[in-house]
């Protein structure tokens, strides 16, 4: 099973994460997630990585008072989002298998990352052509995270289709993608709707309801972690699709606030799982001594380092707003960067000798 979830982990974003396996003979976290179904379990899959309570995060946003929106808003950008894009350098300086691996890409993306944002600034004195890569970049990397950990469902679970992997690939990323590109076209033309866009937003309805019908048609015992996420992320994107389509920019705002809730609170989720496994497998090396110890105690360190970073992060935004926004910019594109190959399978160089003993 861990083959197979190194296989979709490897197949998007983010979910290029598993370590390989080694030969346990203990019930550790990753058999349990095969028994169950599950990532984390069925209580914390529900609250971290499906968000199974988004919609009460609309609900305060739009019947509440300002006071309320705020409060979330601010929760959401400085104790969620911005931990999560963070985390990843953190991973990268911590664990350094990664970086030992592969040094030249590492240490050459950072430098062309900070070299090409920095030029961009000065050379403009502003950052609205990086805020719109950064919106690009992102709608890609949300539709390949939210994609892959549905297939890592699948895998937990076991589960047939009748789907060959890059259709439904294909189906739900470009779904993701559609509902985020409408998120743009209203911000920037407000009130403007084809009969052309009319018509697609429909069509491309179809593509979700496709998938969902291969997971219940392809149900078995394990598949409810699979079925729950799915219907969640679906539901999501396709209320933010119908807040579009019938002119409610408030209700879009409220979704797009919980949207970037819950894909930052399943990354944060996968990362903790992540380092519980490795601590758990004995995969990390002897010589990251912080990170072994980070590791063995996952949950209170993301919550320290959430806390430290979030309160940071406010602090900083108030006293120094256009250095501190285009440092994030900068992690972030580092952050869409990394997430492809940090957590890639190494290569073992198998001697030939012994490959022919095989």
């Amino acid at each position: 099973m861990s083959d197979l979830l190194q296989e979709e982990f490897q197949s998007a974003g983010i979910t290029d994460t598993v370590p390989s396996v080694r030969p346990t003979n203990n019930d550790g976290p990753e058999t349990r997630s095969q028994k169950s179904g599950w990532i984390l379990g069925p209580w914390m899959d529900l609250l971290l990585i499906a968000n199974v309570f988004w919609p009460m995060l609309v609900l305060i946003q739009y019947f509440d008072d300002v006071s309320s929106r705020q409060a979330i808003q601010f929760w959401q950008i400085y104790f969620i989002t911005t931990p999560h894009r963070w985390s990843t350098l953190g991973l990268v300086l911590l664990d350094r298998n990664p970086y030992r691996a592969r040094p030249r890409f590492f240490l050459g993306f950072a430098i062309a990352v900070v070299l090409i944002c920095v030029g961009i600034r000065i050379g403009t004195g502003e950052l609205t052509c990086l805020l719109a890569i950064d919106y690009a970049w992102n709608a890609w990397h949300f539709a390949s995270q939210h994609h892959g950990i549905y297939r890592i469902y699948g895998r937990l679970a076991q589960a047939r289709t009748f789907l060959p992997g890059w259709l439904e690939k294909i189906m739900l990323r470009a779904f993701m993608l559609y509902c985020i590109v409408r998120v743009a076209q209203v911000a920037i033309r407000p009130g403007t709707l084809s009969d052309f866009l009319v018509v697609l937003d429909w069509v491309v309805l179809i593509l979700p309801c496709v998938v969902l019908f291969d997971c219940l048609w392809n149900w078995n015992r394990h598949s409810m972690g699979r079925l729950v996420y799915l219907v969640s992320v679906v539901g999501l994107f396709s209320g933010m699709l119908w807040a579009i389509h019938s002119g409610f920019p408030a209700i879009v705002l409220a979704l797009t606030t919980a949207s970037a809730w819950f894909h930052a609170s399943e990354y944060l989720a996968v990362v903790g799982w992540r380092m519980h496994k490795q601590s758990g497998d004995g995969e990390i090396d002897a010589r990251d001594r912080i990170f072994q110890w980070i590791a063995s105690r996952w949950v209170f360190s993301l919550l320290i380092f959430v806390v430290v970073l979030g309160s940071c992060s406010w602090l900083f935004e108030h006293q120094f707003v256009e250095t501190w926004l285009l440092l994030n910019v900068i992690v972030a594109f580092l952050h869409y960067g990394y997430d492809g190959s940090l957590w890639k399978k190494r290569k073992v160089n198998i001697p030939v000798e012994s490959a022919g003993a095989c």
